[in-house]
């Protein structure tokens, strides 16, 4: 029986629905950056969004190291988008205070990354690579395959 807490999209996760939110802010607290830096714009929302795309992209591979790599590149694209930022209020394209509403839940969340990133790292260190979900999976169909062949040789009379 599923616990009703059970993770099983990526939009479940609260570190997910967090950067999502930042994500969606970055792309309304910018909209009124100058013409001459449309530019840090369009890098800021890129790298927001990205952040995002990599933790789906991670929560759906098959294996937990290559959903280790997909959070990491969530964490390099986290500290891209909170550069842009740092910079547009360094150049007064944005407005300091927009800048620090953004930057600080981006801390928060990256400490939260960090405790799933090692969380998952020790699963691996304890279990191996695979996803316990897939290595069932992958031990359910053995198991049937397995079955029918012995089944089938047994049949079988010289």
């Amino acid at each position: 029986m599923e616990s009703k807490n059970a993770i099983t999209r990526v939009e479940d996760m609260p570190v997910y629905v967090r950067l999502y939110e930042l994500a969606i802010r970055i792309a309304r607290l910018t909209r009124d950056i100058p013409k001459d830096f449309t530019w840090l714009r369009i890098q800021s929302l890129r790298s927001s969004e990205s952040v995002i795309a990599n933790m789906a992209e991670g929560f759906y591979s098959q294996y937990s190291t290559e959903y280790i790599q997909c959070l990491y590149r969530c964490r390099r694209e986290a500290r891209e988008t909170m550069t842009h930022l740092k910079y547009g209020s360094d150049v007064e394209a944005l407005p300091l205070a927009t800048v620090n509403a953004l930057v600080e839940p981006y801390e928060a969340a990256l400490e939260e990354l960090a405790k799933l990133i090692a969380s998952i790292e020790r699963k691996v260190r304890m279990h191996g690579k695979s996803k316990p979900g897939a290595v069932r999976e992958d031990t359910a169909q053995y198991e049937v395959a397995s079955s029918i062949i012995n089944h089938s040789s047994s049949l079988i009379t010289h």
